[in-house]
């Protein structure tokens, strides 16, 4: 008897791990995006106020960013200094697309980083700026949206993880 309570507790604990395990992936997304946010306006101080070039800027930044971005940045530093052929767009929705997927941002979010790129490289300081800008302002709204959803899902995530453990002692039982 005492060996059952035992097993049941440990499956409860299992499952309540597993909702804790998901709850922290959704405040994880939501970091990464409020880190996205950051290094999108690092790239604009520096187009803006140092004039640098996007090789340079990205390399600057990535220099002093955390993992993946550093690794997608330098990344993207490289591909321009080789000068292999392509467009700005190309490399980087190629870079962005290898090197983020796995970061935690949702996938609508990495695509949309993809498409960005088509925005910036062939334009002016100014326009490159304000392209910046908006894309800010657009990760400022998901990070809205995702806030208000965010503590609902925490909870629902812990709620599903402990109930799912005492669902499946029950079964065991």
């Amino acid at each position: 008897m005492t060996v059952k309570i035992i097993g049941l507790c440990m499956v409860i604990g299992a499952a309540s791990a597993g909702g804790a395990l998901a709850a922290e992936k959704v405040r994880h997304g939501y970091e990464q995006l409020r880190y996205l946010q950051r290094i999108i306006c690092q790239l604009k101080s520096e187009i803006q106020y140092t004039r640098a070039c996007l090789g340079e800027a990205f390399y600057k930044i990535g220099t002093s960013a955390g993992s993946p971005y550093k690794e997608w940045l330098l990344a993207m530093s490289r591909q321009m200094e080789e000068r292999r052929g392509g467009t700005f767009a190309g490399i980087w929705e190629e870079q962005t697309l290898e090197y983020l997927k796995d970061s935690g941002l949702s996938g609508r979010t990495v695509e949309r980083l993809a498409d960005f790129g088509s925005q910036l490289g062939a334009a002016d300081v100014k326009l490159q700026t304000r392209a910046l800008e908006l894309y800010q302002e657009e990760i400022g709204l998901a990070m809205e949206e995702m806030r208000r959803e965010m503590q609902s899902k925490i909870r629902l995530c812990h709620c599903l993880g402990i109930m799912s453990g005492i669902f499946v002692s029950i079964l065991l039982l």
